[in-house]
């Protein structure tokens, strides 16, 4: 029974083992954001790798603001979820919106792709309409639809994706993003909504089509051509704004957001997701200006001349030595990082210019097996978190069994136990010699002293 109990608790202690490993991984990591060098105009900004999820860049990414139509992906996603299971039938399902889902878009001047009340068009061209022209009746249409007949139902949806996404700063009371009040997000939390947006089918596909052709309609006689709003997707419409690294994703204005936008650029095997929010729309002059294009051009410029993936830390690289107690082979053990560690990292900061921090443990007792995790050490720049990675032993070490008996032993000559014992020894030893000394003293006495009782002759 005690051998079965003992093969459990092993059993058990494994499982624990594997567990916590799975679930906590060598190293924790940390945003390191770089400096641009230069102004950027919009209120907010967000940069990050897509290579390596490292954020770059960011200005009051926890601000809240009106998203304006930066809404709409969340509205794209919502429907495409709807979908997954099915993506071709975006092509082969016709919806209408009625009247009533047109009525707070009259006489706002929101932006649309002209489609008319009851008039039958398909998921997938609502979709393009919704993410290149940002018409906010195809926002409607796709949340009554797939609200089932009931607009508030779709918004119940998005704010419950943002919760699970964990978006904590959002909130949609509309679709489209027309309307500020009680609709808010941050860049972080948009950043959440937009990778999620772009794990889905059809997403990607979408939004970074610079034209899309939709079908004839019975008020629509003849297919018809519709443009992103993104203009630096386009060597024609957008001028000196053009930039050929640039894909999608979503504008978005308002007076409350000013100009947003949220794009990818790719270029030598690097890609990057910007989202910015409250660009000025207008210059000094009175002049409308689009800066969250220059703002989005400036930053990817700067990212792709100046940002490089850097090795930060190399497993084979000896950190330092772990005293042993009763190591057989060594009294030492050399440790070293449990995994590389790589980032992106700004070209002109020498990697020599970070701090380590390197905690190793103490009282480490043999055995000891390759890979034991002995410490941590925590790199920073300029008191930034960077990350922090387990270190590890280089080798085995065994145990000396000889040297522990020894240290044991050597450990109760020490202890306060072996000395009161010493002076009770020494202390019986000293009243057993006493004794010894005084009878042998009265002994001797006697033999020499006449007796009391001698005969006379």
């Amino acid at each position: 029974m005690k051998k079965h109990f003992k093969k459990l608790c092993v059993l058990i202690s494994a499982v624990f083992s594997l567990t916590v490993f799975a679930v906590l991984p060598s190293s924790k990591a940390s945003a390191l954001s770089f400096d641009l060098g230069f102004d950027v105009f919009s209120d907010i900004v967000y940069l990050k790798s897509l290579d390596t999820g490292d954020v770059i860049y960011t200005k009051n990414p926890d601000k809240r603001l009106a998203p304006a139509s930066l809404t709409k992906i969340m509205t794209c996603a919502i429907v495409l979820e709807h979908f997954k299971d099915d993506i071709g039938a975006l092509s082969t399902t016709y919806v209408s919106g009625p009247s009533s889902v047109y009525d707070e878009l009259y006489l706002t001047g929101c932006s649309t792709a002209d489609i008319r009340i009851n008039e039958k068009v398909s998921y997938k061209d609502l979709l393009y309409a919704l993410m290149l022209r940002s018409a906010c009746e195809a926002a409607n249409i796709l949340a009554y639809n797939i609200g089932g007949g009931s607009i508030q139902n779709f918004l119940d949806e998005m704010n419950a994706k943002a919760a699970e996404l964990g978006c904590t700063d959002t909130h949609f009371s509309n679709a489209h993003g027309l309307f500020p009040d009680n609709h808010y997000t941050t860049a972080n939390d948009m950043a959440k909504i937009t990778e999620y947006a772009m794990s889905l089918p059809m997403f990607n596909e979408i939004s970074c089509a610079a034209t899309y052709t939709m079908e004839a309609t019975s008020y629509h006689p003849e297919p018809r051509e519709i443009a992103h709003t993104n203009f630096m997707l386009s060597p024609s419409l957008g001028g000196e704004y053009y930039y050929p690294y640039v894909k999608g994703i979503k504008t978005g204005t308002t007076e409350e957001a000013g100009r947003c936008l949220v794009s990818t650029a790719s270029k030598d095997g690097y890609n990057y997701l910007l989202i910015t929010l409250g660009a000025p729309q207008k210059n000094d002059n009175g002049e409308n200006v689009f800066y969250n294009f220059i703002d989005h051009k400036n930053i990817y410029e700067w990212a792709f001349n100046n940002l490089e993936y850097r090795n930060l830390i190399n497993p084979t690289e000896e950190i330092g030595e772990v005293k042993l107690r009763y190591g057989k082979e060594a009294g030492y053990v050399i440790v070293r990082p449990a995994s590389d560690y790589s980032q992106i990292w700004l070209s002109s900061i020498d990697t020599g210019e970070i701090d380590r921090d390197i905690e190793l443990y103490e009282d480490v007792v043999a055995p000891v097996k390759k890979g034991q995790v002995l410490g941590t050490i925590t790199l920073s720049l300029d008191g930034q978190y960077i990350t922090t990675i387990d270190l590890v032993a280089a080798k085995d070490v065994n145990r000396s069994e000889f040297s522990a008996k020894m240290d044991i032993a050597g450990a109760f000559y020490k202890s306060s136990q072996f000395k009161t014992a010493l002076k009770l020894s020494l202390g019986l030893f000293v009243i057993y010699t006493l004794a010894f000394i005084i009878y042998k003293t009265v002994r001797q006495a006697n033999r020499r002293s006449p007796g009391k009782y001698t005969r006379k002759k």
